[in-house]
């Protein structure tokens, strides 16, 4: 319970440091706009058209669930090497290892659905 906690507070930094990068390149992009005359200048390696931009999030958000759904299935064996015979626990780490899995495969259905809709839509 307590590395689940710990796990938590983990992801929760690591998106807030994801959005601290992004609002700073943002920022940086914004300011490189225009020239010390006035012209305009087109930003370097920003996106210009919906479908990359919603790739590039979508990749950024379903990596992070990967990360975290991979994580779960390490604390699962974890779990399940420290369990020592106990079957209670070597129910729980199976479940943990089971919900991991489950996330990984959600995870990449929800890839393919944005592939998907994105080719066919856009």
């Amino acid at each position: 319970m307590i590395l689940m906690k710990s796990i938590t507070k983990l992801s929760v930094s690591s998106l807030f440091a994801y959005a601290v990068i992004f609002a700073s390149q943002a920022n940086a992009a914004a300011n490189n706009a225009t020239s010390g005359w006035g012209y305009q200048n087109a930003p370097q390696n920003v996106e210009t058209d919906i479908e990359s931009a919603i790739m590039n999030i979508t990749n950024y958000i379903l990596g992070f669930i990967a990360i975290i759904a991979t994580l779960v299935v390490i604390y699962g064996g974890v779990l399940y090497l420290t369990a020592a015979g106990n079957d209670d626990q070597v129910g729980t780490a199976k479940k943990t290892i089971a919900a991991g899995v489950i996330g990984m495969v959600i995870a990449g259905l929800a890839y393919a659905l944005v592939i998907v809709v994105s080719t066919v839509i856009l």
